[in-house]
């Protein structure tokens, strides 16, 4: 098959639905599907460009289209360049945010429509619309409406034979609309480079912070990767993984790394919040490699997503991929008008209880960096391809 994939940047490194996109279609290469990639709304470029992309060893044709540009003019391109691919599948991979800066993508569905008149569409929705949650606020819930309508109309237009999404409260939602989404997992965004960080990275934060030897066996390394939620508490991190780590004779040390959003100030705070409890050390953005070396080094991962929504976690499906199990302690969000129930912790993820009846700290899953949870997601992804011929029905709205 040919696939074309949709997204809203290929900035690497800078846009996770489009560093997602760029894994997918390399394995989707890898097993024998040629693919390319329109970025559509590409901030970091001013003019259409054509460019070659690197995902390991898989090069990736790419089209980057301005987001600077007049729409018609980015459609037009997208239409003459995705005609001479001919693909047999058009991948739209959805987040309101990635096609404007507001989320209010109002035509999309008309616009994506007319590159190709004829396309096989799927659709793999990473967000919805805002103001799902039970407690959400006016302005979210009224933002939201306006979301789901342009969402709506998407789906009426491109009339997807396969819809896909990473949670189940968002087959949920949209099951309610006359939608019929399977889960398709999420993978890390991190290719495994083997190494350890201790030496280079995190020893020289640790003891600037605690002093003392080098000795890597005194501590115990928490890691939290990518954005701190205001929601997420440390401090009820710390509570539940103090009395192990006193137990076991380690200092409790939490690791920050990769974009956070944490304020100076906040860092400064929390540091004093947990004086004589754990050291907190921030790593700051790093590169890939860097990443994936910090993630085999650290004892544990720690979540700042409620369990509800954390199949969508980017940054938790990494530390799985790299061995590590991941505390969640958030259990705060819940889908407005629903039953829906927090899913039972999947293999890698603990929750507050399983620490309870422990006598020891948590460890590292004996699990090969070979492992690659994009292989598995571009295998399922393709076999329903496959399996969905063109004369199906398409998804009712």
């Amino acid at each position: 098959m040919r696939l074309a994939f949709f997204c809203g940047s290929l900035e690497p490194g800078r846009d996770g639905v489009g560093d997602y996109t760029r894994r997918l279609a390399a394995e989707c290469i890898r097993l024998g599907h040629p693919c390319v990639i329109v970025a559509l709304n590409d901030l970091p470029v001013e003019r259409p460009v054509f460019e070659s992309q690197m995902v390991e060893d898989v090069s990736i044709l790419v089209l980057r289209l301005s987001s600077l540009s007049p729409w018609n003019e980015r459609i037009a391109e997208a239409r003459q360049w995705i005609g001479a691919f001919h693909p047999d599948w058009m991948s739209l991979q959805f987040v309101c945010f990635g096609y404007h800066r507001r989320g209010l993508c109002s035509g999309l569905g008309k616009r994506l429509a007319a590159i190709h008149p004829t396309a096989v569409w799927q659709i793999m929705f990473h967000e919805l619309w805002l103001g799902l949650e039970a407690n959400a606020s006016l302005k979210h819930r009224l933002w939201g409406a306006l979301q789901r309508s342009i969402i709506l109309d998407l789906v009426r237009r491109l009339h997807p034979r396969i819809i896909h999404t990473q949670t189940g409260a968002y087959q949920q939602v949209l099951r309610r609309e006359n939608i019929s989404a399977s889960l398709l997992p999420l993978f890390g965004n991190i290719s495994p480079e083997p190494g350890d960080a201790w030496e280079a990275l995190l020893a020289p934060p640790v003891l600037a912070a605690v002093g003392g030897s080098p000795d890597r066996n005194q501590f115990y390394l928490a890691g939290v990767f990518g954005t701190v939620h205001p929601e997420w508490s440390a401090q009820k991190n710390v509570d539940l993984l103090l009395p192990l780590a006193q137990r076991a004779g380690r200092r409790l040390v939490l690791v920050f790394f990769g974009k956070n959003h944490l304020a100076p100030q906040a860092l400064n705070q929390l540091k004093l919040t947990l004086r004589g409890q754990a050291t907190v050390i921030a790593l700051g953005e790093k590169s890939g490699p860097e990443i994936s070396q910090i993630l085999q080094t650290l004892d544990l991962g720690l979540a700042t997503s409620s369990r509800q929504v954390i199949q969508k976690s980017g940054t938790v499906a990494a530390m799985l991929e790299h061995g590590l199990q991941v505390l969640v302690t958030r259990d705060d969000w819940r889908l407005a008008g629903s039953d829906f129930h927090s899913p039972a912790a999947s293999p890698g993820l603990l929750l507050p209880d399983n620490l309870t009846g422990l006598t020891g700290l948590p460890v590292r899953n004996a699990r090969s960096l070979a492992e690659s949870g994009a292989r598995t997601v571009a295998e399922k992804m393709t076999m329903a391809m496959k399996l969905r011929s063109p004369i199906s029905a398409p998804v009712p709205v």
